[in-house]
């Protein structure tokens, strides 16, 4: 089983050179990885300008790492008992510039692996053509997917998705379930109850209390119909409610707490890890591919987490308790230490090789390398 990236050769190169300066545990900044490729002979300001024109090269795209990203996670795919989609927005303002990233990642044991997004340099919420414009190529590549072909897919998205288009949309075109929570302000109706505004059931709601309505039309526009769930935790400040197409809306609570996923895997980007939030790139376009960097560079770190954890390296969380420590930073730190004794060409040479087509990617543990 091969990733079939369809990049020329010296824009493959470039590429693994870049995923190797983040997975040596350096910022994704371009004067720093600069600094980091040009002890291969040239100098840092040709480096840097290198980068610069890969970031810019209109060849390059997240539409063509789609795939790619799929293969590269199959050993973590074939463990899940079905595939949980999260689509969430992030954004910074740098520079008086906006950065505004809509994404769409699966959730794995506490993260979530981007496959697709794209970014637009304006303030502001993204639109129902947005939504299925990241979720497409990612719902399409994993239906391409014969290893693939026993797991449901379900989409999760926080209040700015939770729009009944977007679940009629996905239950229609793709047969695909969503669990999407929804705004105060809408309106439920049924065939059996009055219409009333979710904000009105919200009122009348104390602590511990849940509850059910089956077959709900949302908004005054909308015909299709939804489950939706009411919930008030004793921990949490507010009500949950979310509207699921789901057959087992008892659950929707329990489905939609992964969406919390993506945003751990945003922190990681942005500060925690790569620190993209404090780069001094604003262009888009840029930054879409430089997210392409960072997303083989974080999947491959997770692969190398959950393989120390499955190995019993690391210790696994007791049932219902979180990990004191990611699987991504993880094996980020493992593969960092073991660059730092590498012999850091072999390692090039093994990331190169990684997005040729002719690469067994099967059971891959990068530190297994060094």
């Amino acid at each position: 089983m091969a990733i079939h990236l369809d990049l020329s050769k010296p824009l493959k190169k470039t590429l693994s050179e870049l995923i190797v300066c983040l997975l040596e545990n350096n910022k994704a900044h371009i004067s720093k990885m600069g600094e980091n490729i040009s002890t291969e002979g040239a100098g840092i300001m040709a480096c840097i300008q290198r980068i610069r024109r890969f970031l810019s090269n209109k060849r390059i795209s997240p539409s063509i790492t789609v795939i790619p990203l799929i293969y590269l996670m199959r050993p973590l795919l074939q463990r899940l008992p079905e595939i949980v989609l999260i689509m969430d927005r992030t954004e910074w303002e740098k520079r008086l510039k906006y950065i505004n990233i809509l994404s769409v990642a699966v959730s794995y044991k506490g993260r979530a692996l981007p496959l697709f997004w794209i970014v637009f340099g304006r303030k502001g919420c993204s639109s129902f053509e947005q939504w299925k414009r990241v979720l497409t190529p990612v719902i399409e590549g994993l239906r391409q997917m014969n290893w693939l072909f026993d797991k449901l897919i379900h989409v999760l998205g926080d209040r700015e998705f939770g729009s009944p288009k977007l679940a009629e949309w996905l239950k229609c075109t793709y047969d695909i379930d969503s669990t999407l929570r929804i705004k105060s302000s809408i309106y439920l109706n049924s065939d059996y109850t009055p219409e009333i505004k979710v904000a009105t059931l919200i009122e009348n709601m104390v602590k511990g209390s849940r509850h059910i309505l089956y077959n709900q039309t949302l908004t005054r526009d909308s015909s299709f119909k939804m489950n939706v769930l009411l919930t008030w935790k004793e921990e949490y400040d507010e009500p949950l409610v979310v509207a699921t197409t789901s057959a087992n809306p008892t659950i929707a609570d329990k489905t939609y707490g992964k969406r919390v996923d993506i945003e751990s895997m945003h922190k990681d980007w942005k500060t925690n890890a790569f620190d993209l939030e404090k780069t001094r790139v604003t262009n888009p376009k840029r930054i879409e591919t430089l997210l392409i960097v960072i997303a083989f560079a974080y999947v491959l770190c997770v692969l190398e987490g959950d393989q120390k954890e499955m190995s019993g390296d690391v210790r696994k969380p007791p049932r219902g308790k979180t990990r004191m420590v990611g699987l991504f930073l993880n094996g980020l730190r493992t593969i960092s230490r073991h660059l730092r004794r590498a012999d850091i060409k072999k390692f090039k040479r093994f990331i190169f090789q990684l997005l040729l087509p002719i690469f067994n990617v099967w059971n891959i543990r990068p530190s297994a390398v060094l």
